[in-house]
């Protein structure tokens, strides 16, 4: 199958600032098992600076340790249809796509272009950034161009159940199918954890972690000071803040003034970060609007008993009590849910890492891809 990806949001640079590896991960996926995958990353320039995104030329660039193309172009303006027409005939002459998929907003209403000006059937993923546009009266001249997109997908395919129950109620009469595309982390990974002795829990010197960026949406200044409330019964547990951004010296500021005692890490190689998550015993992002959260699913092939925000993240693949907790992302919530782990018995605690475990599997890396390609061979005739 020939896939062309349509997306601002894949990396021309390994560690490239601001571009996650979602939607990468997915076409080296996709490749694995046979594919052929071309990217064009459309990029509005007015958005790109917004973002504090560095801006590259337009051109060909290749993904290293990949046969994956990725075709760059800066859009002055908000993506005019000749202009789109034109970028694509000069990447994609005489290339015959089977499909074409979607992410993020730029690329749902450049996919829409190309999919009705070359009539190849299109699949458009739903992000807490198309639901932003979708939503928020700043984003009013792109909103009737979303939904005429989203109505001319074969299937949309939300990265997670509460963005799907999102945009159906955004887009109200809405006939196109709705089928979840979540991500995982690696079989390999998740048996080597399985092997690790179970958490031997200790409430009194529990050990809490978070992975973030340090960002406003991902609520780690309520979380801070949830922690140092929790401390006054349970003076020798601990928190550790895995992330770097540009909060970072105000949260200290208010872990300093606190008197919280939180440890910064800053940013950590993926393979000391797996290791804090083995040592710890509660993960928590209580992020207000997660599309997804790879962060929580990592948590969980780790043992970890894992926090997530209600309709947010991976609700939907967590459930409350049973493989981690949903909370609601203020102070007062994010330190109920806490202490409820805290008085969870040694057994019980066990039992609910052993279901993060089982869970992580069956929502692994490789079952990602199998579930997107499914959904791709199903929807796209």
């Amino acid at each position: 199958m020939n896939i062309l990806l349509v997306t601002d949001l894949y990396p021309l640079f390994e560690n490239e600032a601001g571009i996650p590896l979602t939607v990468k991960d997915f076409a080296l996926g996709f490749e694995k098992e046979g594919c052929t995958v071309k990217v064009f990353r459309p990029n509005f320039m007015l958005n790109v600076f917004l973002r504090g995104r560095k801006l590259y030329r337009n051109g060909k660039y290749a993904d290293k340790g990949s046969n994956i193309q990725i075709f760059n172009k800066n859009f002055l303006f908000p993506f005019r249809r000749n202009s789109v027409i034109r970028a694509c005939k000069k990447y994609f002459k005489d290339e015959k796509f089977d499909v074409i998929l979607a992410h993020m907003p730029s690329g749902i209403l450049c996919a829409d272009i190309i999919s009705k000006a070359w009539n190849i059937p299109m699949l458009g993923a739903v992000h807490a950034s198309d639901i932003k546009v979708l939503s928020d009266i700043k984003y009013v001249f792109f909103k009737q161009r979303m939904i005429e997109a989203y109505k001319n997908c074969k299937c949309i395919l939300p990265r997670s159940f509460w963005l799907r129950d999102k945009i159906k109620k955004l887009i109200p009469g809405l006939e196109k199918p709705c089928e979840i595309i979540y991500s995982g982390v690696p079989i390999k990974i998740i048996e080597q954890n399985e092997k690790i002795e179970p958490k031997k829990f200790n409430s009194k010197k529990a050990k809490i972690l978070t992975v973030s960026s340090l960002i406003k949406r991902k609520n780690i200044n309520s979380l801070i000071l949830a922690f140092k409330k929790l401390q006054k019964k349970y003076p020798n547990i601990s928190l550790e803040i895995i992330g770097d951004g540009k909060l970072r010296e105000k949260l200290e500021i208010i872990n300093v003034k606190s008197k919280a005692c939180a440890k910064f890490l800053g940013r950590l190689p993926k393979d000391e970060v797996f290791k804090k998550m083995r040592e710890s015993d509660i993960f928590i992002l209580p992020s207000k609007k997660e599309t997804f959260g790879m962060v929580y699913m990592e948590a969980l092939s780790s043992g970890m008993v894992v926090c997530c925000t209600k309709n947010s993240g991976i609700d939907g693949i967590l459930k409350d009590g049973e493989n981690g907790f949903l909370i609601k992302p203020d102070k007062k919530n994010i330190h109920k849910a806490l202490e409820k782990i805290l008085k969870l018995k040694p057994k019980g605690f066990e039992e609910i890492s052993k279901n993060a475990l089982i869970t992580a599997k069956m929502f692994s890396y490789e079952n990602s891809i199998k579930n997107y390609l499914e959904k791709i061979e199903l929807f796209r005739l």
